[in-house]
């Protein structure tokens, strides 16, 4: 295996990378919907968003791999953002560089790869939109357009500041190793801390503003069935699923948080209760719209939800995330697959 050598002005380029914001921060749809098109226009079963660090490749947005990272040293990527175009790799068993590289000789099998550098406004390359399949293929001069074209609107999205004022506070007051430690490994978005951490914050913007603020409490139902049946590793993969239908359902600024096991906290800046309930019964829609594609089954899924307004229930953190979980306790003895208000 051979090592990427790192560009002539590096520093210069993790300046650029850093300076953008997204590196270890929560997956989010409007990269996660770049990917998914991805997939299914170029016909590959993997897409990766990934940025490139000195050490590591990180994926912001991925379809049909699991992981949030990997070594710098076995990644593909920290190859092509060497070169002012895309990088193809027909048959990687057949490329000197990647012939025994443990992506290869293992998981994920990688043998097609095919990845376009993303730039920041300096120009620097931070990261790829890649595409990768298991088999040998050829990509022709119609689908390179494709990911070009398909690389420049992820271009787009990394420049863009989307998050809620708390969420990009949260970010700025991190370097990148104490971002990494706020996301959940598994789900990629805020891990339990944090997620309270954001919903502090918003309230304190509330008391400024006089805008409400909303949180829900949103658990899967019958999880343990899950792993019960057919063991932890889809259970993660479930879980993973259920994440991105969630991150499809919510405003692209609201905040969501794997609060523990299966079950979830999303904060809702500036919104009251008719608002929430909206945002509730498109989750709970979603994540019910479509069983979940496990290894060897299609498994249903359901999602109960109760929802708490500061409008109602007051500014204290503890209380409103109280009064969310009594209501998805009730929505859960109604019968589960609902979503229930606090009273």
């Amino acid at each position: 295996m051979i090592e990427a050598a790192l560009p002539g002005n590096e520093q210069a380029r993790l300046e650029a990378l850093h300076g953008l914001g997204v590196f270890y921060t929560p997956a989010e749809e409007r990269f996660d919907r770049i990917t998914r098109l991805a997939c299914r226009l170029l016909d590959a079963p993997i897409a990766m968003v990934t940025l490139i660090d000195a050490t590591c490749q990180w994926f912001k947005s991925k379809q049909g791999t699991f992981g949030s990272e990997d070594s710098r040293t076995v990644s593909f990527c920290a190859h092509a953002i060497l070169q002012e175009g895309t990088m193809v790799v027909p048959n990687a068993l057949l490329d000197p560089r990647f012939a025994d590289n443990p992506l290869v000789l293992g998981e994920p099998f990688i043998r097609f790869y095919a990845g376009h550098p993303l730039k920041a406004l300096d120009g620097s390359q931070v990261g790829t939109l890649c595409v990768i399949d298991r088999r040998p293929r050829e990509i022709g001069p119609a689908d390179l357009e494709v990911l070009r074209d398909l690389a420049a609107l992820i271009d787009n999205e990394i420049r863009m500041e989307v998050l809620s004022q708390a969420q990009l506070d949260l970010i700025r007051e991190r370097d990148a190793i104490h971002r990494k430690a706020m996301l959940d490994p598994l789900t990629h978005l805020w891990n339990r801390q944090a997620i309270l951490d954001v919903l502090a914050r918003e309230l304190a913007r509330s008391r400024r503003t006089g805008e409400p603020v909303a949180v829900l409490m949103a658990d899967v139902d019958h999880f343990k069935a899950i792993n019960d049946t057919h063991g932890h590793l889809a259970g993660d993969a479930a879980l993973q699923e259920i994440a991105r239908r969630l991150r499809a359902s919510v405003r692209p600024y609201d905040a969501i948080g794997r609060y523990g096991g299966e079950e979830f906290l999303i904060v809702l800046s500036s919104c009251g209760t008719d608002t929430a309930s909206k945002i509730g019964e498109k989750i709970r829609s979603r994540v019910g719209l479509a069983p979940i594609q496990l290894a060897t089954v299609r498994q249903p899924v359901t999602m109960s939800l109760g929802i708490a307004s500061s409008d109602a229930t007051g500014m204290d953190p503890l209380a409103l995330i109280a009064a969310a979980d009594a209501a998805l306790y009730r929505a859960k003895a109604a019968g589960r697959d609902r979503v229930e208000l606090s009273m």
